[in-house]
């Protein structure tokens, strides 16, 4: 995520020397471990598709961008690859349809605190929100949908939204649902709002904090 963010411009290359992306990332001892971490990350990467790494002598080396589909293509714009599809009727048109993640994601620190549950759980939230509100547009995902759409585990798709929460980036409200007669058992659902502003502040995860109501697997299931 941190190749594509300062990576989109044209020609889709970056040259930084891990121990910057460790310092990015506020890995511990960055010129040492944290270094050796990120190149872990980056022989994954290109091992499954995502990049390519030019080698430099005495230099930090090259990393090209790949399609982030891990076919191994070079990167393209996702707007510019939806347009040029959706010209020529192309039904993968929608495979390249997008949504725009906050700077403070890494501007306040935040890519450096939140856990992936966390993460995978805000860009979902995010893709519902669209090109709405976020702070005026409630949420819910269906357990199974989640499942079978992001593949995302019950544990995951629990441990990221108590996180946010706690985190103070999404709120949550227990809603009462729209009974179909008068003899249906009251059901309720727990739905979130995204909080935006909280991005802008410095990232920090309380360990407890009483003004946020403690979340359950049942209370994520109804």
């Amino acid at each position: 995520m941190s190749y594509l963010w300062l990576g989109a411009a044209p020609p889709h290359s970056l040259a930084y020397p891990a121990r910057a992306w460790a310092e990015l990332l506020d890995l511990e001892d960055p010129s040492n471990s944290g270094a050796r971490r990120v190149a872990d990350a980056v022989r994954w990467l290109e091992k499954n598709g995502f990049i390519e790494v030019e080698n430099r002598a005495g230099t930090p080396n090259v990393v090209h961008l790949l399609s982030d589909d891990g076919r191994g293509k070079p990167y393209e714009l996702p707007g510019a690859a939806y347009n040029r599809l959706s010209q020529k009727g192309s039904p993968a048109a929608r495979r390249h349809r997008y949504i725009q993640l906050p700077p403070e994601l890494w501007t306040s620190g935040w890519m450096a605190v939140l856990s992936a549950s966390a993460l995978a759980m805000l860009i979902i939230l995010y893709t519902h929100t669209g090109t709405k509100d976020p702070e005026g547009e409630e949420l819910w995902i269906a357990p199974d949908y989640a499942t079978q759409t992001y593949v995302l585990a019950e544990e995951t798709r629990t441990r990221g939204l108590r996180e946010l929460q706690l985190a103070g980036i999404i709120t949550v409200r227990r809603r009462e649902l729209v009974a179909n007669d008068s003899f249906d058992f009251r059901r309720f659902r727990n739905v979130y709002r995204l909080q935006p502003s909280a991005l802008r502040l410095p990232a920090f995860i309380p360990a407890t904090s009483r003004r946020i109501q403690a979340l359950t697997t049942q209370d994520l299931d109804d």
